[in-house]
């Protein structure tokens, strides 16, 4: 293929080639003038060009899609502020430890700071939250930088695969003329994309992260002689890390408090020593002081459940490790005593090989295992006997009736806590996400639409009504795009969680004004903005009808579910309450747990 004439469509035609070379293949654009280039560039290629119209629905698409396909996504914007809306979704990325490479078209240098239009300083804007950032080089006429152009998109992929992955900058100065019209327009005429070698111009070996055999025998001596341990595992855990971590469970006899976000509550590996009503276990004051652990074994980020929190804070133990690789330190109680820099898989296999195969005799696991199956059991019977439309069925109604290979996506505040609480376990392969990086409730639905873009199984979102309000903008892509999700919005009409925390007693007028936030809105003709098909659910009946039908149709489903925060607090505590009673009435085999 000829190069292009205009020195800014040579390079970002090379930055473009390389970016596919290396194995990314999807982009997303939000329309915009000095990002022309960028897009001819796009079009001259085959990534597949996703347009979003408003960047900051944009960027949470593109997270959505990196995490589901495990490679990263471009995002491309014009100049000033466009770039800015960017942050959320980089944010949130860097936290959650997925690739995105960020192209933000700029001014030339000579055009900063002098009050030249649609310009703001754009260098290095996201601070801490990108891996790597660079102000690119202003393409120009005399000077070769083909490989320089070329090396930095290579480089900007594997530092975006990290470890530890996450977000890369590029900021592109361009001059005028921005492209040759007449160049690309007769290039974009061409029936055929090009077809070249599929070697980068720089290749890089992706690595995993593995201990030295002399820190592997240190750990697998100080792990093995503890014998009151548990494992406790976060979000973002690798997703094939969790037989390796049952394993290493069944060898060293130690429950595992599984987040619902681990991907160790829901699948056909080995769950016989997971916990998964920890969150009520561990509001007992008893329950807690009783089944004190020696030793703590902690993957992925720190838990969803504040009991958990509160149990492994409790004191700090002479054996807390913590596996996370390079990079990460989701430590923010400042309890561990070893960190472990590694893959959770490849860990997990050296210390089971290092302990060998005699598993040791105790019932600590299995009393912890009982209590938490009667928990369990006594919260499902009360889910089930529950006839008004409580939240905290929703979750759990939700999971009964997605299939095989589902994803669900939850909301933060109440919905993660409500599966985290109410949500067992299960034999099915579901998958289970959130946006727990930075734990906000913005891009929550442009997230969600991203990652069904990168399935075939049914993908399904619970969430909020201020989250689906927050991310309005996001109906724009599904109403573009064939893409197949169930939304389910709880619409309790204001901040739900709130009810739950302290400002609950500052009075009924300051509560409601500032917390509360009462909206009054129903989502009917919303949904209508993104062509979906809507549903109101006011009984059990009638959503589960809802969703059966969302799940056999194509396209975009809503289903809306009226709430009451009032009725929700009541109704959550009655819950605890009895499943905490039931704890205390419980005696497992052998005596007290």
């Amino acid at each position: 293929m000829t190069a292009p004439g205009n020195p800014n469509s040579r390079a970002t035609a090379a930055m473009m080639q390389e970016f596919e070379r290396s194995g990314v293949s999807d982009a997303c654009v939000s329309p915009g003038s000095r990002s022309t280039a960028l897009v001819t560039a796009l079009l001259r290629g085959n990534l597949r060009p996703w347009v979003i119209l408003e960047e900051r629905a944009g960027g949470f698409f593109a997270m959505g899609l990196a995490r589901e396909t495990r490679r990263p996504v471009i995002l491309v914007c014009t100049s000033g502020t466009a770039a800015a809306n960017y942050a959320p979704a980089v944010a949130e990325a860097s936290l959650s430890r997925i690739p995105l490479i960020v192209l933000t078209a700029d001014r030339p240098p000579e055009a900063r700071d002098c009050r030249a239009a649609q310009t703001i300083d754009q260098v290095r804007m996201f601070g801490s939250h990108a891996r790597w950032s660079v102000d690119v080089a202003a393409p120009s006429d005399g000077t070769d930088l083909d490989g320089y152009y070329r090396t930095l998109a290579c480089r900007a992929v594997s530092v975006a695969l990290g470890p530890p992955a996450g977000p890369v900058h590029l900021n592109l100065p361009m001059r005028e003329p921005l492209i040759d019209v007449a160049e690309e327009a007769e290039a974009l005429r061409s029936p055929t994309r090009r077809v070249e070698s599929n070697r980068p111009y720089v290749r890089v070996a992706p690595s995993r992260t593995r201990l030295d055999p002399v820190a592997i025998r240190a750990l697998a001596r100080e792990i093995r002689r503890r014998r009151r341990g548990v494992i406790v595992c976060g979000p973002g855990i690798e997703p094939d890390s969790a037989s390796a971590i049952a394993a290493l469970a069944e060898r060293l006899g130690w429950p595992i408090l599984a987040d619902p976000l681990s991907g160790l509550r829901f699948g056909g590996h080995d769950r016989r020593l997971v916990v998964d009503a920890y969150d009520v276990l561990l509001r007992d004051p008893e329950f807690v002081e009783r089944n004190q652990p020696d030793a703590v074994l902690q993957f992925g980020d720190p838990p969803v459940s504040k009991a958990l929190g509160q149990f492994l804070s409790h004191r700090r133990r002479d054996c807390h490790v913590i596996v996370a690789e390079p990079g990460a330190w989701p430590d923010p109680f400042y309890l561990a005593t070893e960190f472990a820099r590694s893959d959770a898989p490849g860990f997990c296999a050296s210390i089971v090989e290092e302990l060998g195969q005699n598993r040791p005799v105790s019932d600590w696991s299995d009393s912890w295992i009982a209590v938490s199956r009667a928990v369990r059991n006594a919260l499902d019977r009360m889910l089930a006997a529950e006839t008004a439309m409580f939240e905290g069925k929703i979750v759990t109604e939700l999971l009964r009736l997605l299939p095989e290979g589902s994803l669900l996506q939850v909301g933060n505040s109440m919905p993660v806590r409500d599966l985290d609480t109410f949500g067992g376990q299960c034999a099915r392969a579901l998958e289970v996400r959130c946006n727990r990086g930075a734990n906000g409730i913005d891009g929550v639905l442009s997230t969600a639409i991203g990652a069904a873009a990168a399935r075939q199984a049914p993908t399904a979102l619970v969430l909020g009504d201020l989250s689906f309000l927050h991310d309005l903008s996001a109906l724009h892509i599904a109403a573009r795009y064939p893409i197949d999700l169930l939304v389910v919005v709880i619409n309790n009409d204001g901040g739900g969680i709130f009810s739950f925390l302290p400002q609950a007693s500052l009075g009924d007028d300051a509560f409601e004004t500032f917390f509360g936030t009462p909206h009054g809105l129903n989502f009917e003709h919303a949904a209508a903005l993104g062509r979906a098909h809507y549903a109101r659910a006011e009984s059990w009946e009638s959503f589960n009808r809802a969703v059966e039908a969302a799940l056999a149709r194509r396209g975009l489903n809503v289903v809306e579910v009226p709430g009451d925060r009032a009725q929700n607090l009541k109704a959550h505590r009655q819950a605890i309450a009895k499943a905490l009673e039931c704890l205390r009435e419980y005696q497992p085999p052998g005596g007290p747990a």
